[in-house]
């Protein structure tokens, strides 16, 4: 499963996100403070996916960590993305568990961390491969 492509997609399908950070939401990659003239999105998995929820000696679901963060000049610009962020990453599943505000060198900062759990996407070839076992 593929949770950075979730996240991701979701992203950029918000139309407001879509419009301030086209092109600049980012897996990882951090901008130099010299290149944060437009806003960048930044996902960072501060954790591997962990199976979870287990039923039958199967894990049912992945529990999951995630900091995005909004980089930003404007500190108005930021708060509205991070607010989109938060609620976008609702829609998912995921919950806040904490974050910050920073300002530094002209650049206004919002990072939140979320977790969440994700269902496995692949049951029906579980219980396949399960019955082969018997």
């Amino acid at each position: 499963m593929d949770v950075l492509a979730i996240i991701y997609n979701a992203l950029i399908a918000d139309n407001f996100i879509g419009k301030e950070a086209t092109g600049r939401i980012k897996y990882y990659e951090y901008p130099e403070s010299g290149e944060v003239d437009k806003p960048y999105i930044i996902i960072d998995p501060l954790d591997v996916p962990k199976p979870s929820d287990f039923a039958d000696d199967t894990w049912l679901t992945y529990d999951c960590l995630y900091q995005i963060e909004v980089w930003t000049k404007n500190r108005a610009t930021s708060m509205a993305l991070g607010e989109k962020v938060h609620n976008v990453l609702w829609k998912l599943g995921f919950r806040q568990t904490g974050g910050l505000s920073q300002y530094d060198s002209g650049i206004f900062r919002d990072a939140r961390r979320f977790s969440g759990k994700l269902y496995r996407e692949d049951f029906d070839t579980i219980a396949v491969s399960l019955n082969k076992e018997e």
